[in-house]
């Protein structure tokens, strides 16, 4: 069953902190999360991940402590007591993250887009390419993707194109960067300071992989996609920061369909496991497989 907010706040009494309130945040495919208080109003972040993405969150955890310590704004855990990450609970695992004050990026605003860019080239320059944390499944070339291509029930066309993707980014990747990605980096994730640029942060680091650094980019072109030319500024932005990216980005449309392949994957597990969180019905799932379909085909049209 939910957790519900009296036993969100027993629980938070691990970390030792007066947390006296919870809200509920909006959001949330695979994680709940809520907007908590101590007692001197302070904000924290509590989130819950679901159980079976339980590897992946720690792996996340451990990423955006890191992050931190590069200088970069990240959402990062607050240990417990003990030095865990996260305490175990009937509903998953959960974990107390530090606050990052900010408001996301307008998707229609160039100027919050470059901003964008820039945030995440900071992060891979923090992040580097050292694997530590990134659990081997999840080091390029990615073999979670192939078990999941050969094991996942999931249309015939859809696997058959899927392997093709995913064959056609490993050709292209000995001639790119590699590095620690957060792997999902959507509007929602970033925070834009009022104060400075250099505040800027990124949070949300569950679906963090190996894997050369443009498929970050790659994503964030998906997931603005129903904004005409915001990847052009989130490109520029990056590009500010980082300017070898440039020679990298003749690849981007390739990386992009090997995101619409993590698609793929992602709605047909949703589909085998009947979750339903984040859509209306199980026809949003089979909605998304579709669309995955049409984006690895490069017949998406937003």
């Amino acid at each position: 069953m939910p957790l519900d907010t009296d036993r969100l706040l027993a629980a938070l009494t691990a970390w030792s902190l007066p947390v006296v309130s919870a809200e509920p945040l909006p959001g949330g495919w695979n994680s709940v999360t809520w907007l908590v208080r101590d007692a001197s109003g302070a904000p924290y972040v509590a989130k819950l991940s679901d159980v079976g993405s339980a590897t992946a969150f720690l792996g996340g955890l451990r990423v955006a402590a890191r992050a931190e310590r590069g200088g970069l704004a990240s959402g990062a855990p607050v240990p417990l007591p003990d030095g865990r990450l996260a305490t175990d609970l009937d509903e998953g695992l959960l974990a107390l993250l530090r606050y990052v004050p900010g408001r996301p990026p307008d998707a229609s605003s160039a100027g919050d887009l470059h901003r964008m860019g820039a945030v995440l080239a900071r992060a891979h320059r923090a992040l580097g390419n050292d694997t530590a944390d990134v659990g081997k499944q999840h080091r390029w070339p990615w073999p979670w993707a192939s078990d999941c291509l050969r094991e996942l029930p999931m249309p015939g066309h859809v696997r058959t194109r899927a392997a093709q993707v995913l064959e056609e980014a490993r050709e292209a990747a000995p001639h790119l960067r590699a590095g620690v990605v957060n792997g999902d980096p959507g509007l929602d994730g970033f925070r834009l300071s009022e104060r400075s640029p250099e505040e800027d942060g990124l949070v949300d680091w569950g679906a963090v992989l190996q894997a050369p650094i443009l498929y970050d980019l790659a994503c964030t072109a998906v997931l603005t996609r129903e904004t005409p030319h915001a990847i052009r500024h989130v490109v520029a932005g990056y590009q500010a920061v980082d300017p070898a990216i440039a020679d990298e980005l003749p690849c981007l449309d390739t990386f992009v369909r090997l995101r619409w392949m993590a698609h793929a994957i992602y709605f047909s597990d949703r589909i085998e496991r009947g979750l339903l969180r984040g859509v209306s019905s199980a026809a949003g799932n089979e909605e998304g497989l579709e669309e995955a379909y049409a984006g690895m085909c490069g017949t998406h049209r937003s």
